[in-house]
């Protein structure tokens, strides 16, 4: 299951709770442990104290049951998944409404078009016809959203905006959906985690804008990043998928020919001791690539650095 974190504070659900393991994760700030550190976290309790006080409440299971977990299956290179996931987008519209939502966050048509946003409707049926097209032209083993079940390939995805995340060469490493509901996450991967043959999507980086620049700005979401590129005279943007989710960061800084960084969360990262501690470890690994990096600031009014251009755009 998965609930708002109670320690950096977001409202998108994305701290998950693992019953069968007592572990929890939060992918927006990286908070995580088992069930005694959670409590000890929120009460204030040392973490043997907060032991005690569960077990005498018989609310622990220790010790953890030592349940093993499969290796998880490792994606297909970037040039089978870049293959795929283009027959997939051309199998697809864009909605009127995600057509006037791209339109409303500063993004041109010209870029609408070229970044090939899609919407995926409601259905099995949709979706199993996506997946009998595309396993007749290509294998589907190691495609991030698809799983095999019953002789079949099937797509395992929510519906909503589907936003391809590209890599220093333009190709599609995975996508990334904004979902229509917004009652749980409202970005997921496109995944297959946990499903027969399925395999899950890694937190990849999405590169948007000029690529031949030599400074790029890191900010946090893929759709973000593209709204600013577009609002900034096609800035180049580096988009991690979360301010702790930077592990693919080193590889995409080493294939650009950047000279200096600039890092672009949200403005709570003056407030959110999460983000603080995010945004420490991301100046770290940046100077271990030998970059500069500064920070860039603007009115809180704003959060996002998009919604900053967007007004400075209208103003």
């Amino acid at each position: 299951m998965h609930i708002n974190c109670p320690f950096c504070g977001e409202s998108k659900r994305r701290l998950y709770l693992y019953p069968d393991t007592e572990q929890y994760h939060c992918f927006h700030c990286g908070a995580h442990g088992n069930a005694v550190s959670l409590y000890a976290r929120r009460t204030g309790l040392s973490y043997a104290n907060a032991y005690h006080e569960l077990e005498a409440d018989r609310m622990l299971h220790f010790p953890l049951p030592n349940v093993p977990k499969a290796p998880e299956r490792e994606p297909a290179s970037i040039e089978k998944r870049d293959a795929v996931y283009r027959a997939m987008l051309g199998l697809l519209p864009l909605s009127a409404e995600h057509h006037q939502n791209l339109l409303h966050r500063g993004l041109p048509e010209r870029k609408i078009r070229g970044n090939s946003y899609r919407t995926l409707a409601d259905g099995k049926e949709l979706r199993d016809s996506i997946a009998a097209q595309l396993s007749a032209r290509f294998d589907l083993n190691g495609i991030p959203g698809f799983y095999f079940r019953d002789g079949s390939w099937r797509l395992c995805a929510y519906s909503g905006l589907l936003i391809p995340v590209r890599d220093t060469d333009g190709r599609i490493q995975g996508i990334q959906i904004r979902r229509d509901s917004a009652e749980r996450m409202k970005y997921v991967w496109l995944s297959g985690a946990g499903r027969p043959c399925g395999t899950p999507a890694r937190s990849w980086v999405h590169v948007t804008g000029n690529r031949a620049k030599t400074t790029a700005v890191i900010t946090e979401g893929p759709l973000k990043g593209d709204a600013a590129s577009a609002l900034s005279g096609d800035t180049l943007f580096l988009c991690v998928p979360g301010v702790s989710a930077i592990k693919y960061l080193p590889e995409t800084l080493k294939n650009l020919h950047l000279t200096a960084v600039y890092e672009a969360f949200d403005m709570d990262k003056l407030r959110n001791p999460q983000v603080v501690a995010a945004r420490k470890r991301l100046r770290q690994m940046i100077a271990d690539c030998g970059l500069p990096c500064r920070t860039l600031l603007w009115n809180e009014t704003c959060n996002g650095i998009d919604d900053y251009l967007a007004a400075q755009k209208i103003c």
